[in-house]
């Protein structure tokens, strides 16, 4: 049997492609309810642009198999290409931008193009264009709705006979003679022949009972959305001001959020006045027409943050046998997890690491050959 632990996006697409492939037995066992961790948490969208070469044809690949969601699950994940824009407030900002279209995003096929602050102000009149000297488009990005793709993915593996146990909480890896043998939850002890780790934030505490020190910190985020309004804006704006992004949903609520306060741990999901006076400051004075808007609702949930904000994908020979993870996202888990899933059931099954998978595998902590990704928004 093969038993995954973490019922999110990464947890079910792993399940869905083993299988696909397979008839052993699965089993996936949730804390929570399913999807109740940052798959269901998030904002709600997805890009392909990211600085390391490995996390952009990582993105690209994932994004195709986004965009077959609906002829394989029969349901639609509202999916809208209303492109990213990043509002750049200085010199260095426009340089990194433009060195990685050149370098990496247009020889990959997903170029992007530059907005003079007046062409900013003609596409996006509501846009403040104060202090910013360039706009960057990418196209390729987009929206789409996570409750539906945590859903369609859950409903394929229900068909499929993959077995849930919610409400368990994986307390410790048990391990013989080298082997990981199950899992000893709160409700007893689970068999396994392989397990997965896609626990998200907490898959590192769960490691440590197997005397692992995976490379993974959690950070509290914080996210809101308005009440819905007329639909006016169709990008996702990110400003690189002061790393604060809105959106806003097909059915009219203005999401966002900014990068604070900066929490790490797992402390308690709560909302706080300094992330809600900060990021209602910031967004009012991007889009000033916001400014009047009534917050619908807030919500807090984890990223999975490593050192080179790339996920963790496969196993190192010197664990245990049988040991797999796929964590460590760092906010991109449900843009990446179509393919991860597909990669991962590969690994789990017959040992396989992709050429895609290579530059995620955990051994790149001790060899030294971390992934230069900075662009983690929010």
């Amino acid at each position: 049997m093969v038993l995954i632990i973490g019922g999110g996006i990464v947890g079910l697409t792993t399940a869905y492609n083993i299988a696909l492939q397979s008839d052993c037995k699965i089993t996936i066992i949730e804390q929570g309810y399913v999807g109740s961790g940052a798959s269901t948490r998030n904002a709600g969208h997805f890009r392909v642009h990211f600085w390391a070469p490995e996390n952009i044809r990582f993105a690209v690949e994932s994004s195709k198999r986004l965009m077959q969601f609906t002829s394989k699950n029969g349901l639609d994940p509202e999916i809208h290409y209303g492109g990213y824009l990043w509002l750049l407030f200085a010199e260095e900002q426009v340089k990194a931008y433009n060195e990685s279209n050149n370098e990496s995003w247009t020889k990959m096929g997903v170029p992007g193009k530059f907005l003079q602050p007046k062409e900013v102000s003609e596409e996006y009149p509501y846009l403040n264009v104060e202090g910013v000297i360039a706009g960057f488009q990418g196209p390729q990005n987009g929206k789409l709705n996570p409750n539906i793709i945590t859903l369609g993915y859950y409903k394929k593996c229900k068909e499929m006979g993959v077995k849930f146990l919610t409400y368990t909480k994986a307390e410790k890896l048990v391990l013989e003679n080298g082997k990981v043998t199950g899992v000893q939850t709160n409700r007893g002890f689970i068999e396994a022949k392989k397990v997965l780790v896609a626990a998200g934030a907490w898959s590192g505490e769960l490691f440590k009972t197997a005397n692992i020190d995976l490379p993974l910190e959690p950070e509290r985020k914080e996210i809101g959305v308005t009440e819905p309004i007329k639909y006016f804006l169709d990008p996702f704006v990110i400003s690189m001001k002061n790393n604060a992004y809105v959106g806003q949903m097909l059915r009219g609520e203005v999401i966002g959020s900014i990068e604070y306060p900066i929490v790490k741990g797992l402390v308690p999901l709560t909302n706080t006045l300094d992330w809600c006076h900060a990021y209602a400051k910031a967004v009012s004075e991007m889009i000033p027409l916001t400014k009047h808007l009534m917050f619908l609702r807030s919500w807090a949930g984890y990223y999975a943050i490593t050192p080179d904000h790339s996920h963790i994908l496969g196993r190192e020979p010197a664990w245990p046998e049988n040991l797999h993870v796929a964590t460590g996202f760092s906010g991109h888990g449900l843009m990446m997890a179509p393919l991860a899933g597909e990669l991962m059931a590969k690994n789990i099954l017959n040992d396989e690491v992709d050429e895609l998978m290579k530059p995620f595998l955990p051994t790149r902590f001790k060899e030294g050959t971390l992934l230069h990704e900075t662009m983690k928004i929010g």
